[in-house]
C-alpha cells in the first residue's frame, strides 16, 4: 500500500531543495527556525523564531505562528517558489504582479512533510433555500419514501418552506441555516395545525444543523420532528458523490 503522504526527520538542506524542486503536486509543510523577509507594497522582518510553513501546489505560501488564524506572512497562488543553498536554506517565493517577495531563511528544518491531498465536494449552505433544494433532489435525506410536494406553499401565517408527504401522511418542514429556537417551532406548529383543518394526517418538523434545548422541549411537547442536517451523513456523501 502506498500511503499519501511522508514524513522526514531533520532533513538536509539539499533533501529539502529536492523536494521542493521535484514535488509538484504535493503539500509540503516544513517546521523549522526561520527567519521571514517580505518586500511588495509594503515591507516585513520576523525574526528567527519556530515556525510551520505550508507549501501548496498552486503556488500559495503560509508562514504559521502558534497562535490565531492568520498566517505572519503569506503569498497567493501563482507564486514561483526559488530554492537556494548558502549556510542557511532560503525559499524565496515570487509574485510578479503586483512585484513580491517573500524570503524565508531556515537554518534548521526539523521535519518536512509531503501529503497527496484532494479537493472533494464542498457545499456551502448560505440560505434555507439551498438547504430546501438540495432536500428536493435527494428527498430520502429526510425518510425513505418522502416525496415533495410543494415548495413555499402559502398559508395564513406565512409560507411553508417545504410540503410533502409519506407513508404515514403529508409532512410539513421548516428550514433553518442556524440554530433552530423557540420561534421555529411555534411557526411550524401554526403551519400543522392549518393544514389539519383540511387534512388530519399531518405531521410537523423543523431541519436545521442544531435545535436549542428549550425549542427541543417544545417540539417534543407538540409531538412535532426534528430532522438535524446533513440529516443522514452517510447517505448525504453517497449521494453528493
Amino acid at each position: 500500500m502506498v500511503l499519501p503522504y511522508k514524513i522526514i526527520e531533520m532533513p538536509d538542506f539539499d533533501t529539502v531543495k529536492n523536494i521542493l524542486e521535484n514535488e509538484k503536486n504535493m503539500v509540503i509543510n516544513i517546521f523549522g527556525l526561520c527567519s521571514v523577509f517580505y518586500d511588495g507594497r509594503a515591507s516585513s522582518i520576523a525574526t528567527y523564531s519556530k515556525r510551520l510553513i505550508s507549501i501548496k501546489p498552486d503556488g500559495t505560501v503560509f508562514i504559521h505562528n502558534n497562535k490565531k488564524m492568520k498566517p505572519v506572512n503569506w503569498q497567493p497562488s501563482g507564486s514561483r517558489i526559488k530554492v537556494d543553498i548558502n549556510e542557511e536554506l532560503i525559499i524565496s517565493v515570487i509574485r510578479r504582479r503586483p512585484k513580491e517577495v517573500l524570503k524565508i531563511v531556515i537554518p534548521i528544518a526539523y521535519y518536512i512533510t509531503l501529503s497527496s491531498l484532494e479537493e472533494g465536494e464542498f457545499r456551502l449552505y448560505g440560505s434555507e433555500a439551498e438547504m430546501v433544494k438540495d432536500v428536493i433532489e435527494n428527498p430520502s435525506l429526510i425518510e425513505e419514501d418522502f416525496s415533495p410536494i410543494a415548495r413555499e406553499y402559502n398559508t395564513p401565517y406565512g409560507k411553508i418552506d417545504l410540503l410533502g408527504k409519506t407513508s404515514r401522511g403529508l409532512l410539513v418542514l421548516e428550514f433553518k441555516r442556524a440554530q433552530a429556537g423557540l420561534d421555529a417551532v411555534s411557526q411550524v406548529k401554526r403551519y400543522v395545525d392549518f393544514i389539519r383543518e383540511t387534512y388530519p394526517n399531518v405531521r410537523g418538523g423543523i431541519v436545521a444543523p442544531a435545535i436549542s434545548k428549550s425549542a427541543y422541549n417544545l417540539l417534543i411537547k407538540y409531538e412535532l420532528e426534528y430532522f438535524n442536517f446533513p440529516l443522514n451523513r452517510k447517505k448525504y456523501v453517497e449521494l453528493l458523490r
